[in-house]
């Protein structure tokens, strides 16, 4: 009798506990379906709360000891900025020491006559050229202050195209200076950092890159930068950096935006260690890749052809020398293929006048191979 009880109590406990899980993981399995596919409007799933429909029809939301969050790229452009700012030098006016008796005698740190930037390690300044700097600009009578607050005098002299200035600071040599961007490291979109003061930063993205002319030479890169913003002259007169801290761009007093490494060939020769000079090949071309020409299917690759004012190939120049004529198309230089990214002045930027270089071309679908010494351009 005691063991047919016990039987009785063992099922009746084993039956108690298989309907108590089975409500269970009814229940459990009722409301997930209730939340998803039947009350899906007005109760947020599990682990999703939207914070754009709390309403009469969700519970209020209540954050409890909130954080402030700071996004990984405001810390980086704070970065760039704090490294950028040691190489970033006001021009100022001199204030004779006659003057400096007097209370006015004093320099305005936060509002520099202009802003230059330190480009190579021995004190080379560039600036955009503007009313105040122009190629009359009589620098014995100005001074450039760093971000450190030590003043410099400036020795010498150059000019440089496209609407910068180059100065010299006497007595320096060991400035550390920001690497040039080339072309390819570019990306349409990528975040840039437009930088016209110490004071002064406009976060930016690169929004096109244009050209004045279809007909390009080979001995400049004519190419410019567009970025999102800065249309009332925000970025005039400023320096253009990635969120490495690398140069990208130098835009002019009337706004044009200049790529750095357009100017790196002139830049080049200014070091004391460095006086071989800019290179010549002497050619003008059509950049295959931003062109269609319908008498070739080539998609890349430079055209040597005629602008309205200059021929294929310069009169004894090196590459009239070489026997480069009009219709030949350039496919590498040395090892470098010539394409969308690298066209042929962006490749010849890195080489020195007196340069050896080998230069692969196409002459009636005959593929042939020169070699070519640069030139010096005057």
């Amino acid at each position: 009798m005691s063991n047919s009880s016990s039987l009785v109590s063992k099922h009746f406990y084993l039956t108690i506990s298989v309907a108590v899980l089975c409500g269970l993981a009814a229940g459990i399995l009722g409301e997930i379906v209730t939340r998803v596919y039947i009350l899906q409007d007005f109760v947020a799933p599990y682990g999703n709360i939207n914070l754009s429909d709390l309403g009469t029809n969700n519970p209020g939301l209540i954050i409890r000891d909130a954080k402030q969050v700071v996004v990984n790229q405001d810390l980086k452009v704070a970065e760039t900025v704090n490294n950028v700012q040691p190489l970033l030098l006001g021009i100022f006016k001199e204030i004779s020491a006659e003057e400096g008796d007097d209370i006015i005698g004093y320099y305005d740190l936060d509002s520099p006559l202009a802003v230059g930037l330190v480009i190579t390690a021995d004190g080379w300044v560039a600036a955009p050229t503007s009313p105040i700097l122009s190629e009359a600009f009589k620098f014995k009578n100005y001074v450039v202050i760093a971000n450190d607050h030590r003043l410099y005098k400036i020795d010498k002299m150059a000019t440089s195209s496209d609407g910068v200035l180059l100065m010299h600071l006497a007595g320096t040599t060991s400035w550390s200076v920001k690497k040039i961007m080339t072309r390819a490291d570019f990306v349409l979109g990528g975040t840039l950092i437009d930088v016209p003061g110490s004071n002064t930063v406009w976060p930016t993205t690169l929004s096109a890159w244009s050209r004045e002319t279809s007909v390009l030479s080979s001995e400049s890169l004519g190419a410019h930068l567009v970025l999102a913003g800065g249309d009332k002259g925000e970025f005039n007169n400023s320096f253009v950096f990635n969120l490495a801290g690398d140069l990208a761009a130098i835009v002019t007093d009337n706004g044009k935006i200049i790529p750095a490494f357009s100017y790196a060939p002139v830049w080049s020769t200014l070091s004391q260690l460095d006086s071989s000079g800019r290179p010549l090949l002497g050619v003008n071309y059509l950049d295959l890749s931003a062109v269609k020409i319908g008498t070739t299917t080539a998609d890349k690759g430079n055209l040597l052809y005629a602008s309205a004012s200059q021929p294929a190939v310069k009169k004894n120049s090196p590459a009239d020398i070489a026997g480069l004529e009009a219709g030949d198309i350039i496919t590498w230089v040395n090892n470098q293929e010539v394409d969308a990214t690298h066209d042929l002045a962006n490749i010849l930027a890195f080489y020195h006048a007196g340069d050896e270089v080998t230069i692969t071309y196409k002459r009636d679908g005959v593929e042939k191979e020169v070699k070519i010494t640069l030139g010096q351009l005057k």
